[in-house]
């Protein structure tokens, strides 16, 4: 929607900061940005000041973290790089944090481990707590997990590697989060 800013993380600077040009050649800037950066170090900074430049607008509503997409990223198969994953128990608390009920965490991928994994993290423990998993379908008995992990994209626009991968008649594996209305501890609550 144009009523929403757009803000791309990528862990490659090389990438985030091409990018960025293409955003600025297209004049999107304003409303999409890249930033180079590790989303499990730098995403709960970011958005901090992210929401604390917001407390200082009129319209701070528009500053709300409402969709979070991870899309296709490095599977790390090998168990010696598992915490290499984007997808980790901080990141999801970190979300949780940050999200208003009702917010959305899309997950896809073309690798069924690499999203169930992903998905692991939104069904335990903090994920557990603050996400409950959408289902188009409340009747989901008999369901194969292709059909479980078979939703449209939400976004509407694929990413280059989605055309790749449905080019070449292969699965894409998604699934979708929604913040639920458990609240998050305020810092003083923590004391």
């Amino acid at each position: 929607p144009s009523t929403m800013n757009y803000l791309g993380l990528e862990i490659r600077p090389g990438v985030s900061q091409y990018a960025q040009n293409r955003v600025e050649k297209r004049g999107l800037s304003g409303k999409l940005s890249f930033v180079g950066c590790n989303a499990n170090v730098d995403l709960d900074r970011l958005l901090s000041l992210y929401t604390e430049s917001a407390d200082e607008q009129v319209d701070a509503f528009n500053n709300e973290l409402k969709f979070v997409s991870i899309q296709f990223p490095d599977p790390h198969f090998k168990k010696a790089h598992t915490k290499r994953r984007v997808v980790t128990p901080a990141l999801v608390t970190t979300l949780a944090k940050f999200m208003k009920q009702g917010g959305v965490v899309f997950l896809q991928s073309d690798i069924k481990e690499a999203l169930e994994a992903m998905r692991e993290k939104f069904v335990e423990d903090d994920g557990l707590v603050y996400f409950d998993e959408h289902n188009d379908d409340d009747d989901d008995a008999g369901e194969t997990i292709e059909e479980e992990y078979g939703m449209a994209n939400p976004l509407g626009i694929p990413t280059e590697r989605e055309v790749s991968v449905l080019n070449q008649d292969l699965p894409v594996y998604r699934t979708l989060f929604l913040r639920n209305d458990v609240s998050y501890p305020s810092k003083s609550s923590l004391l």
